[in-house]
């Protein structure tokens, strides 16, 4: 198997984007067990799912060199794609909880069926035919079909609106370190669904789009976990 600079280069930047989100994800996840927060869960499980699609570059990347296999296709979608729906119930959940929590039951409602149909399709084009999901034009670059392009524009709508909402009712407090946290939220939303643009529609990009991702990775951890030294220069 022949892969070039080029692939290699993409690999890496999705695994360090993808280590950099799991150590954010785990620290995270680390402090609900510390509150018992309930919203700490949610947001750690959240960031680790909104990094998923990037998952299956850097398995591919370490399979690659350490034994020069790569992912089946399936296996491919399967760990990038199709937990998607999943993934985004949980960000809704902690969303909603905080936000809008009298339209909650309708909100989860609606992505859940959203999810449901998601899945149905994608299991049946699984099966039937994989480049109805899309097509890997090398290891680590995959054309999706309309289909899965039509959910990822929805997916990164809803991620970014939310995210924004969600950040400037953290801004509405008297807590100043609360609306630094909520400023950084904002930021950590809105770089992730450019770098998530990016990656999906102009390849070419990717360095520039997953360095705004890891930016996205670090700003979303501010916005709950605001380090002491940020504290005690911006308050």
């Amino acid at each position: 198997m022949q892969i070039g600079l080029i692939e290699i280069l993409q690999g890496s930047f999705s695994l360090a984007f993808v280590m950099i989100s799991v150590i954010i994800a785990v620290r995270i996840l680390i402090k609900y067990f510390e509150y018992k927060s309930t919203e700490l869960l949610l947001v750690g499980i959240t960031w680790i799912g909104l990094s998923t699609p990037w998952w299956p570059d850097s398995i591919n990347l370490i399979l690659f060199l350490t034994t020069n296999t790569i992912l089946p296709v399936e296996a491919n979608f399967i760990i990038g794609t199709s937990g998607m729906p999943f993934f985004l119930l949980v960000w809704l959940k902690a969303f909603t909880d905080l936000v809008y929590k009298e339209k909650q039951r309708i909100i989860l409602l609606c992505f859940f069926i959203l999810g449901i149909v998601f899945e149905i399709i994608f299991f049946y084009f699984l099966f039937t035919d994989p480049s109805l999901i899309g097509t890997f034009e090398t290891p680590f670059l995959v054309v999706y079909g309309i289909y899965i392009e039509i959910f990822l524009v929805i997916f990164l709508l809803v991620v970014l609106i939310t995210g924004v909402l969600f950040g400037k009712q953290s801004m509405k407090t008297e807590n100043p370190e609360i609306k630094i946290k909520g400023k950084f939220l904002i930021v950590a939303f809105i770089l992730f669904a450019i770098g998530g643009f990016l990656d999906s529609t102009f390849p070419d990009l990717f360095i520039l789009a997953r360095i705004i991702l890891v930016i996205s990775a670090i700003s979303f951890y501010f916005g709950f976990m605001l380090p002491n030294w940020i504290k005690e220069k911006l308050t």
